[in-house]
């Protein structure tokens, strides 16, 4: 029955998640239609307001209640990804770069952001990051915010409104940190956000994650929603997990999906997330589909949660890419900062 009820609620958090992605979508024109599939080939089958949708290799379909055949919806994720930007040699794992070298993923990853003085310094990778993520009033889209992205590298720009830089201003250790800073997002904005984030990972079902972070919000600052996302990049809209802080209070973390499923604090024995001074968060998962993950949180030294969930939306997902920073604000009133320092992930226990 445990087993029976684990795979409903995957099939729930996975479906919600699609239905999100496809909920604007209006068919101007007649479904293509297929005939159902075999069980066996169907990754995922759920029912939504009478409705009955199913995930098979890759594609989103709807069954029609006229006539039972299949509506192809979108395509969730390209079940070729793995093979056409992987390739595994003697036990590693390398990617495909966009010039054909082979770049080697890694399983630990940690950085205390000295060294840097700009933006440039950061997206290197031997230092291990890749990209940063400007959403924001003046750069809503994703076509907005990838060429802001280039043209501030290639010296052409500077920050329009959100900000991600090295910073000595407010640090941990050393003489640096990581500023992020987000304005509030505009109407018709999802979040808003300022990332810096490395797509050179590689955990897969089974794994044990470990990430350690320490994090600033000034008095003043609003609260960002989330500070460290561990995702996968080759599914729509990234899906993972993430440390949220619920209600600008209290660090919980969260399956990133339409449902958004939260592993909380014990009610009424809540820790408050302080602002005004340093915080480190420490996390542990163990990687499943079912709900037999195992998720802990600490928050400096004091265990928050240590429960069992899931922890993968399906079981061949492989989490790639780490983000830090403000990956998601929605404060409506006031910009957010966020100083980050002293990162790291792995897939073995830290040593105190």
């Amino acid at each position: 029955m445990k087993s029976k009820k684990s795979a409903i609620l995957a099939t729930a958090v996975v479906l919600t998640l699609i239905l999100s992605l496809v909920a604007w979508v209006v068919f101007k024109r007649e479904a293509v239609s297929i005939e159902p599939l075999p069980d066996s080939e169907v990754e995922m089958t759920a029912t939504d307001n009478g409705t009955t949708y199913k995930l098979c290799e890759g594609n989103l379909y709807r069954v029609s209640t006229r006539t039972g055949k299949w509506e192809y919806v979108m395509q969730f994720y390209d079940p070729d990804f793995y093979a056409k930007h992987y390739v595994e040699r003697e036990g590693a794992v390398f990617r495909k770069a966009d010039n054909g070298e082979l770049v080697r993923m890694k399983k630990s990853f940690t950085d205390d952001f000295e060294g840097t003085t700009r933006l440039a310094d950061l997206l290197d990778r031997k230092r291990g990051w890749t990209a940063i993520t400007l959403q924001s009033p003046k750069a809503p889209t994703v076509k907005d915010y990838v060429k802001l992205r280039q043209r501030i590298l290639n010296g052409e720009s500077d920050f329009l409104d959100n900000r991600v830089e090295p910073s000595g201003q407010v640090v941990h250790g050393g003489k640096t940190a990581l500023k992020t800073v987000s304005m509030p997002p505009n109407r018709g904005m999802v979040t808003a956000k300022a990332s810096l984030s490395s797509e050179l990972l590689h955990f897969v079902k089974g794994d044990d994650v470990w990430t350690s972070i320490w994090c600033y919000v000034p008095r003043e600052s609003g609260m960002p929603s989330t500070v460290l996302d561990i995702e996968t990049t080759w599914m729509n809209e990234h899906p993972g997990l993430r440390i949220f802080i619920t209600d600008g209070k209290y660090a919980a973390v969260q399956l990133k999906s339409a449902s958004h499923p939260y592993y909380r604090q014990p009610k009424g024995k809540e820790v408050l997330f302080p602002t005004g001074q340093w915080v480190h968060l420490k996390m542990h998962l163990k990687l499943s589909e079912k709900d037999d993950g195992v998720i802990e949180l600490w928050q400096d030294g004091q265990k928050l949660i240590d429960t069992h969930g899931q922890t993968l939306v399906l079981a061949h997902v492989i989490y790639n890419s780490l983000e830090i920073g403000i990956s998601a604000y929605n404060e409506k009133d006031k910009s957010a900062t966020l100083y980050v320092d002293d990162v790291s992930i792995s897939d073995q226990p830290f040593k105190e």
